[in-house]
C-alpha cells in the first residue's frame, strides 16, 4: 500500500502547573520544531482543553489547533457541539477534535461521571459521535467556522471503536496498544498486528477507506547510533516481544535521526499511516527528525 498523503506531525502538549507564559513558550517552540498540529490533552489534573487550544492559536500562526483527547463521558453532546463550533470561530478554522472513550478511573469518580465499562463508554462515545455530526451541521446550531464542521479524530485499537472511526470521523488515531490484564498495563502491538488493524480499518471503512487520513500515536523517540542500546528502554512497551520486534514496533522511533525518518516513510508506504503524533516528552528529539524530512 503506498499513500500519496503527505507526512502531517502533532504534538500533545502537557499543562500541567502551566502559567500562560509557560504554555504559550511551549507553543511557539512547537511551531520552531515544524510541528503541524498542537493538541490539548482533557484531564481533571490539567488545564481545560478549550481555553489551553484558543491560546495555542493565538500564539503561533501556521500550526493546526485541537485535541487529543477529548473525554466523551465528560461532555454533554449538545454543550460540546457549541463549545466546539465557538472554538473553531475563534481559532479561524484551525481546529481538529480529537475524541476518545476516557480511561482513567478516578477522573471519572472526581467528576461524578460512572466509569461504567469498556462497553459502556464506546457506546458513550459512539453517541456523541453521531451528535456532534448532527449538530455540528444543523442550521439551527451554533456554526464552525469549517465546513461542514471541523474534521473529528477518534483513536483506539479495539473492533468497536475503530470501526467507529473508520465509518464517521476523518482522522482514524491508531493508538498501538491494548491493556492486557496479565501485566496490569497496556502491551504495545507488533508490526503484523498493526497491519492486521490498518487491514480492519479500511475494510470497515469501506468506500471512505481512501479519505481517511490514519495517524498514530508514537511512544518514544530515542536517538541513537546503536538501536541495540535501547531495547532496555522499550522494553516496558512489550515485555513478552524479542530485541528486534521491540525495535520494529510502529510505535516507537529509535536510531538515528535519518533511520527515524526512514521508517516514517515506510510506516507510510506500508500502513498508509502519515500523520504521526508525539507526546512532549519527545518533542525536541522528535523535531530532529521532521527537519530531515
Amino acid at each position: 500500500m503506498t499513500s500519496e498523503r503527505p507526512f502531517r506531525f502533532g504534538v500533545v502538549l502537557i499543562s500541567e502547573g502551566c502559567s500562560r507564559s509557560e504554555w504559550v513558550n511551549k507553543c511557539r517552540r512547537a511551531e520552531d520544531l515544524g510541528y503541524d498540529v498542537i493538541l490539548a490533552p482533557d484531564h481533571l489534573n490539567l488545564t481545560s482543553p478549550f481555553p489551553s487550544v484558543v491560546l495555542a492559536a493565538e500564539a503561533t500562526q501556521r500550526p493546526r489547533v485541537g485535541t487529543y483527547v477529548l473525554n466523551a463521558s465528560f461532555h454533554n453532546s449538545a454543550l460540546l457541539a457549541r463549545d466546539i463550533a465557538t472554538l473553531d470561530q475563534f481559532v479561524e478554522g484551525r481546529l481538529e477534535v480529537g475524541l476518545g472513550t476516557g480511561y482513567v478511573e478516578w477522573e471519572h469518580t472526581r467528576a461524578g461521571v460512572p466509569f461504567g465499562s469498556p462497553g459502556s463508554r464506546v457506546d458513550r462515545l459512539a453517541e456523541t459521535v453521531t451528535r456532534l455530526d448532527q449538530l455540528l451541521t444543523d442550521p439551527d446550531h451554533a456554526k464552525p467556522a469549517q465546513s461542514p464542521r471541523p474534521p473529528l479524530m477518534v483513536g483506539g485499537h479495539g473492533d468497536r471503536v475503530l470501526r467507529l472511526a473508520a465509518r464517521q470521523a476523518e482522522i482514524v488515531s491508531f493508538v498501538g496498544a491494548q491493556f492486557q490484564a496479565r501485566h496490569g498495563r497496556m502491551v504495545v502491538a507488533t508490526a503484523e498486528q498493526m497491519a492486521e488493524r490498518v487491514a480492519f480499518v479500511r475494510q470497515a471503512a469501506g468506500q471512505r477507506a481512501d479519505q481517511l487520513e490514519f495517524n498514530l500515536l508514537s511512544k518514544a523517540t530515542i536517538i541513537t547510533a546503536h538501536p541495540a542500546s535501547a531495547v532496555d528502554q522499550l522494553r516496558r512497551f512489550g515485555p513478552e516481544l524479542d530485541d528486534q520486534q521491540l525495535l520494529d514496533i510502529p510505535v516507537v522511533g529509535v536510531g538515528t535521526v535519518r533511520q527515524i525518518a526512514e521508517k516514517l516513510h515506510r510506516t507510510r508506504e506500508v500502513y498508509g499511516i502519515s500523520y504521526t503524533t508525539v507526546n512532549e516528552q519527545w518533542m525536541d528529539a522528535f523535531g530532529q527528525v521532521i527537519n530531515v524530512l
